[in-house]
């Protein structure tokens, strides 16, 4: 696109640009619920959106091919990319501003969303209007304006799935790396965080628990506040807090003491999911009956901020403590340096099972089948109660590897296929006591290699294909009705 062309188009963005800042700031979101029209243009923010995004990205990959000699060519559908970016992130910014005002947002984290929107659409008509004539300012601009684009997604999906949602799961070096915090863990008490408070509350001088505090709070926190809390206040209202609760939102007060039936809150939670009304709305799992009988509980009791929680009776069980699953392996971390020594020398891969460095190792071979052999085996030794998953199909082990095999005391999976073992070796797997899966086809064994392992209990999956053993179906058959 020549400058001829583009400074006029730029000219257009630009007053947009400036229009929808006006709008932003004559007109704000305060909470409140606007017309239909503007409601039903306002939901297609979250389509259109991300057009944008796509379009500014693709012209950042254009850019950046355009340094290649061969390349050079596709730096001309950058500026055509970049002008329908621009135009695009102005209707997403106008479709936001609709959904903000008339959809009954409010608080700060949707007024900076609105005005990194509004940000990003005037950074992409200077990165139009400087394109052909400033190189240099043109490239800073475009990697600043990627930036942007990067943390108004964030402030966007912080809106949709809560604060901390990108970062909830990030590893904790990651996160000592980048200063990110680790994430506040929020759910409902269990019996034992609450039996603690229960006992400690009973003691002279200590304070008693609430029921608002213990049972009601973390239910408004975990299915309310993230649209009506200090950064998203739907309907004006937010339920952070018991003041907050008792004052209401936009349409009055939501708890009347000693009333349920007549309670906003109440009806909400309780008309049908897929009631307009319903609350949680947008498709978010709502309170479980347990939950909803508590708030009815709550409210029926006067609603009050110091009722003990012991003076509650009939109230549903607290959920269970979540018992951890027992380790499978010992910590395999200690051993890291071992671990990687004897990959560099076998070849092998060690991998963990998953992030959790207590379920054990997969042992692979794929790509070194032909040097994996008993030596090899044997010198896996020192890490043999680590691995709890080995793929040995189509190595070089023969029975003389099984008999190491059989110390590996953890293993739950092991494949043989295809390879040279016998029922020789395979009567040592017996020892193996928590096998769950075993491969063995087209091997040498036959009835009286499985002889042993028909019985063992934890043994659920046992392959016996292209071999010599009859009793295939029938032991499928044992394992199948236990």
């Amino acid at each position: 696109m020549t400058s001829r062309t583009s400074l006029p188009l730029c000219g257009i963005g630009l007053f947009l640009v400036i229009a929808l800042a006006l709008a932003v700031l004559k007109a704000p979101p305060d909470g409140l619920e606007r017309g239909q029209l503007s409601q039903f243009l306002g939901r297609f923010h979250p389509l259109v959106v991300h057009l944008p995004i796509g379009l500014v990205l693709l012209v950042a990959a254009l850019e950046c091919a355009g340094f290649f000699r061969n390349r050079k060519h596709l730096q001309a559908s950058a500026s055509f990319v970049l002008t329908l970016a621009a135009f695009t992130a102005q209707i997403a910014v106008f479709l936001g501003w609709l959904l903000a005002r008339s959809g009954g947002y409010e608080g700060r984290l949707v007024t900076r969303h609105m005005w990194g929107g509004v940000s990003l659409a005037a950074a992409l008509i200077l990165c139009c209007a400087v394109r052909e004539s400033n190189v240099k300012l043109y490239g800073t601009a475009l990697f600043a304006t990627v930036c942007l684009m990067a943390w108004t997604s964030d402030q966007g999906g912080k809106l949709t799935h809560g604060e901390g949602f990108l970062t909830e799961f990030m590893p904790a070096k990651l996160r000592a790396v980048l200063g990110v915090p680790p994430p506040e863990k929020r759910h409902t008490p269990t019996i034992n965080q609450v039996g603690i408070s229960l006992v400690s509350a009973s003691a002279p001088g200590n304070v008693s628990v609430t029921f608002f505090t213990s049972r009601v709070a973390p239910i408004f926190q975990d299915k309310c506040v993230q649209c009506h809390g200090a950064q998203k206040k739907k309907g004006k209202l937010r339920l952070d807090t018991f003041e907050n609760v008792m004052r209401g939102g936009k349409d009055g007060v939501i708890v009347k003491p000693g009333d349920p039936s007549g309670s906003e809150v109440f009806r909400r939670i309780t008309l049908p999911r897929d009631n307009k009304d319903a609350m949680p709305a947008e498709g978010k799992p709502g309170p479980t009956e347990a939950e909803i009988k508590v708030i009815e509980m709550w409210i029926a009791l006067g609603a009050s901020q110091s009722l003990a929680a012991e003076e509650v009776r009939g109230a549903p069980p607290l959920a269970p403590p979540m018992t951890a699953s027992p380790p499978l392996t010992a910590d395999y971390r200690p051993r890291s340096d071992k671990i990687q020594a004897l990959q560099s020398e076998l070849g092998v891969r060690l991998v963990p099972r998953s992030q959790n460095p207590t379920d054990g190792l997969i042992l692979r071979t794929v790509s070194v089948r032909e040097r994996c052999d008993d030596a090899a085996l044997v010198k896996l030794a020192p890490v043999a109660s680590l691995i709890v998953d080995a793929e040995l199909a189509r190595t070089k082990v023969t029975d003389g590897g099984l008999k190491t095999l059989s110390t590996f005391s953890n293993l739950r999976s092991l494949d043989l296929s295809h390879t040279a073992i016998t029922s020789v070796g395979v009567r040592l797997l017996s020892r193996l006591d928590k096998l769950e899966t075993l491969n063995l086809t087209a091997t040498g064994v036959d009835d009286t290699g499985v002889a042993l392992l028909r019985h063992k209990a934890r043994l659920k999956r046992l392959y016996l294909f292209e071999t010599k053993c009859t009793v295939h179906s029938e032991l499928q058959t044992e394992k199948q009705k236990r």
